[in-house]
């Protein structure tokens, strides 16, 4: 691990000392690290900030995402003799962690020296490990948190198996209104951990079971039951972990929500197994409460929240089985 220290530093040092280009151009060099898609790059930009250059995939695309007060990691594409690739470019935009940043890159081409056929993932777990050594430490979640937590990565896995990139439809934790949505079609999921046959839901707010404009909404309803042979919420956030094809993007969506993974022994977590599970589309038949139903489209003044129950056993349409589920959830990102 020392001699890839010293590595990196001989190249970005001997990148240093090339006269600095008059446009935002990287100096690059060939690490001696290859990935499943080309080897990883050292790269000094035009203020001399240093840079790790992971190679994508043909057709991976990654959104700018500030890890911190001083690491980015964005989308950098670059020309040479061979041709035009595209990189995860990791940046430190502050020399006076220089030494930091080089500890966080020798562990990046230590984990791609044992794995490189997903470097990109590799790279990202390793960078989130680094922010989470640093992090304060979150408060426990609530037994409720747990459990809707608990049902929302029910549903995450299931998108999961199907394209490992559907974390970027989880989009409650960052306060949308559904738990998944891609802007057409969305899913609200809700949990209970009880051993009533009841079937009730909890709903907030008037727009909570409304369908995105033009779009559809289903209501995904899971009885969870406490079972010796269930699984904890942190061995579910690790099969999560597994699936998931952009780790450092969920790791941030848990945090939102308050939960961070820890090597902490979790025998003693209490573990959850899924007894029953209903589907349902959410249409104009569907028991539900909106701004629509209201007179004059909105709660009399005055009225600052809306909450109610509905009775699933209301609900005059059956279910949805498992295929027709599957079928919806697999159109989950495609264009109208």
């Amino acid at each position: 691990m020392n001699e890839l220290r010293s590595v990196l530093d001989e190249h970005w040092d001997r990148l240093e000392a090339e006269p600095a280009p008059h446009t935002d151009v990287l100096r690059t060099s060939v690490l001696p690290v290859e990935t499943s898609h080309g080897p990883v790059l050292a790269a000094v930009d035009v203020t001399g900030a240093r840079h790790l250059m992971i190679p994508l995939r043909a057709r991976q695309r990654i959104a700018e995402t500030p890890v911190g007060a001083a690491l980015t990691i964005r989308e950098r594409p670059l020309q040479n003799e061979d041709g035009y690739t595209r990189y995860a470019d990791i940046a430190c935009g502050r020399r006076e962690l220089g030494d930091v940043f080089t500890g966080l890159c020798r562990d990046v081409l230590v984990a791609l020296e044992a794995d490189s056929t997903r470097p990109y993932h590799t790279a990202r777990v390793v960078v989130d490990r680094w922010r989470q050594l640093f992090a304060p430490l979150p408060r426990a979640l609530t037994p409720a948190q747990v459990t809707g937590l608990f049902g929302e990565l029910l549903v995450l896995v299931r998108l999961l198996e199907d394209d490992p990139d559907a974390v970027r439809h989880w989009v409650g934790p960052e306060g949308d209104r559904h738990d998944f949505s891609d802007g057409l079609r969305a899913v609200e999921v809700k949990s209970v951990v009880t051993a009533s046959e009841r079937r009730s839901v909890q709903v907030h707010g008037l727009d909570q079971l409304e369908a995105p404009a033009g779009g559809s909404l289903l209501l995904a309803w899971h009885r969870l039951e406490a079972h010796p042979e269930g699984e904890s919420l942190p061995e579910l956030v690790t099969r999560v972990r597994r699936l998931c094809g952009d780790e450092l993007a969920l790791l941030g969506k848990l945090a939102h929500l308050g939960y961070r993974p820890s090597g902490e022994d979790h025998r003693h977590e209490p573990r959850l197994r899924l007894a029953e599970s209903r589907w349902h589309l959410v249409d104009d038949d569907f028991p539900r409460l909106t701004a629509a139903s209201l007179i004059g489209q909105a709660p009399p003044v005055g009225v600052l929240d809306v909450q109610y129950t509905v009775d699933l056993a209301a609900v005059r349409t059956a279910p949805l089985d498992d295929a027709a589920v599957d079928d919806l959830l697999g159109h989950m990102g495609e264009r109208a």
